[in-house]
């Protein structure tokens, strides 16, 4: 009996951690396969499309892909980082009580 227990509590667990770890590889693979095949994307179509960026100017769609792949990056850490909620935040109101109850005690 302790032993299916602790089969229970550890394999189970451990399955569907791998299981999540495995989904998570597959979107990043994929997320990141999209960013490069958007940013060269980019630097192809301004490339074939315009005449513009010819001889010197022809950095631009260069430094256009390079500016896409930060938005991208820069996206991507802000859907990452965790969100605050209002209940994180520090209610003023109690912080004011506890600064007027200390006065009241001093004096």
């Amino acid at each position: 009996m302790l032993r299916s227990y602790i089969v229970q509590e550890t394999v189970g667990p451990l399955r569907g951690l791998g299981r999540y770890v495995l989904f998570g590889l597959i979107g990043g693979i994929g997320v990141s396969l999209g960013v490069v095949f958007g940013a060269l994307g980019v630097v192809r179509l301004l490339q074939a499309e315009t005449e513009l960026f010819n001889a010197n100017w022809s950095f631009v769609p260069h430094a256009a892909g390079a500016a896409f792949l930060l938005l991208a990056i820069a996206l991507l850490i802000r859907a990452i980082r965790p969100r605050r909620t209002d209940s994180a935040a520090p209610d003023p109101a109690a912080r004011r009580t506890d600064d007027n109850a200390a006065e009241d005690d001093d004096g």
